[in-house]
């Protein structure tokens, strides 16, 4: 072998083809629990050159990513045990998913599964419960939580993204929930200015790529709901000793902002969303992420 083409052979070796990702929300900021008030996400990403549902061709190129996460829902009265004074119903999720995103120059196409566990046998009442107790504040009760369930929930998305000017990116993005756990569509969209990848690459989008990214985002959307087990329980039989109806239309906003320095990226954003139940506010939380590739 030449020594040119073996230091393309070696350079093309040291491309990144995988990723970790981590994921924390937490409503902890603005000094209260309730509604959706924490969740933890540990994600695996990996770049195909083989076909995999779709095909994989010169102007394509496709993802698959694996996700495990814990999610964790409260009423605001933490104390409260009588279930007329609920907003909603305490509430634990964990899933597994798996997904596959097919990507061209300026649209994404992702398909996803996921297979989760609600009610106590999540353990994030266990989680939270630990944690107020460590820090000896605001213990709540759990009292009325959705019952053990299992679900299994199908989910589809298509973005198209449009470059205006070199810093300047707005992309629509619709998405579709099928299955036990929640029955959704939903209409986003989201406005980039700075330093950011196209989609192919964006690490917005969870792709894996090293190009340096400095940019802040804002999103607006809509969802039409159909289903949301964790609040109305399993819509296959249910168990559950408190459950309401359901707000079916939700508006929300998010803003902020990644940076992305060779194999390193941050993310931080703020989310705020209309309520779930007639009884409850808005909701409010921050969002904290690190990837790394290799």
């Amino acid at each position: 072998m030449s020594c040119c083409a073996f230091a393309k052979a070696q350079s093309q070796d040291l491309v990144p083809t995988h990723q970790f990702s981590i994921q924390h929300d937490t409503d902890l900021l603005f000094s209260i629990d309730r509604y959706y008030t924490a969740g933890t996400f540990l994600g695996y990403g990996k770049s195909l050159k083989e076909d995999f549902i779709f095909k994989n061709t010169d102007n394509v190129s496709l993802q698959l990513d694996f996700e495990l996460g814990q999610e964790t829902y409260t009423p605001r009265e933490l104390f409260e045990t009588d279930f007329n004074q609920l907003e909603r119903p305490y509430a634990g999720y964990l899933f597994v998913s798996g997904a596959i995103t097919r990507v061209k120059a300026s649209s994404l196409w992702e398909l996803k599964a996921e297979i989760g566990l609600a009610g106590p046998q999540s353990l994030a009442g266990e989680v939270q419960v630990a944690y107020h107790r460590l820090i000896n504040e605001f213990i709540p009760s759990w009292s009325g939580e959705i019952a053990n369930s299992i679900h299994f929930n199908g989910y589809g998305s298509y973005v198209k993204s449009f470059q205006k000017e070199q810093n300047w990116f707005f992309d629509l993005k619709s998405t579709a929930a099928l299955g036990t756990r929640q029955i959704y569509i939903e209409q986003e969209g989201l406005l980039f200015l700075g330093k950011r990848d196209g989609i192919a690459t964006s690490s917005f989008y969870n792709r894996i790529g090293t190009q340096n990214e400095f940019y802040g985002y804002a999103g607006l959307s809509f969802r039409a709901v159909n289903l949301n087990a964790l609040i109305q329980g399993n819509p296959l039989g249910d168990a559950s000793p408190f459950t309401l109806p359901i707000v079916h239309y939700i508006g929300g906003a998010k803003i902020g902002a990644a940076l992305r320095r060779g194999r390193n990226t941050f993310d931080v954003q703020y989310v705020t969303q209309t309520k779930e139940t007639f009884r409850e506010g808005q909701l409010h939380y921050a969002s904290f992420v690190f990837k790394r590739v290799f």
